[in-house]
């Protein structure tokens, strides 16, 4: 994943803000410790797929949490980003880790899909409309570092497939493996 010395933010939760062109940005807050929140984010009103990605990234036994997002229609493309890190009592070796999450992420894909045909399509796929980027980030006090995953996509069912995908990684697969990976460690 390609790392930036800075990118957006760099500091959560951060406050909202209403921007010179008109646009409101609701600021960062913490959707784990406030799920209800979530009805605040005006961007996902019209797509319940990135709303249910983000409610099960937050969920309270979670390792990732998300920091801000957007989405909406530029010329008949579906663009936007998601902007996630790990969370505050997450263990070092996830934290240290997460500018290889693409990494993971891709790996994940490669064994979840038996024909080689299909998985070849589906990683040139994902990498074709996802870009990771990592950069620094300060959370409640502590240093950390951020994913953002900037979309971009005209077939909506495309997106879906991929968030899927991402969501059963994030939430599921990588803290499954991390636990596996700690127990045969000793950690």
């Amino acid at each position: 994943m390609k790392t930036a010395d800075r990118h957006n933010f760099t500091r959560f939760p951060y406050r909202s803000d209403v921007r010179e062109n008109g646009d409101i940005n609701n600021g960062g807050f913490d959707l784990v410790q406030f799920p209800d929140k979530i009805n605040d984010i005006h961007e996902i009103t019209d797509y319940p797929w990135l709303k249910d990605f983000i409610t099960q990234v937050n969920n309270k036994d979670g390792l990732f949490m998300t920091l801000g997002c957007a989405i909406g229609y530029e010329e008949g493309v579906l663009y936007g980003y998601i902007d996630f890190s790990s969370r505050p009592e997450t263990p070092a070796t996830v934290k240290d880790n997460l500018v290889n999450l693409d990494i993971h992420f891709y790996e994940y894909i490669s064994h979840s899909i038996q024909d080689e045909e299909i998985r070849q399509k589906a990683i040139q796929y994902t990498q074709g409309i996802l870009l990771w980027l990592a950069s620094p980030l300060e959370i409640y006090g502590e240093a950390y570092s951020k994913v953002n995953l900037t979309f971009r996509e005209r077939n909506q069912d495309g997106l879906v497939w991929a968030f899927d995908h991402l969501c059963y990684f994030l939430v599921e697969y990588y803290p499954n493996r991390i636990a596996i990976k700690s127990s045969i460690d000793g950690i």
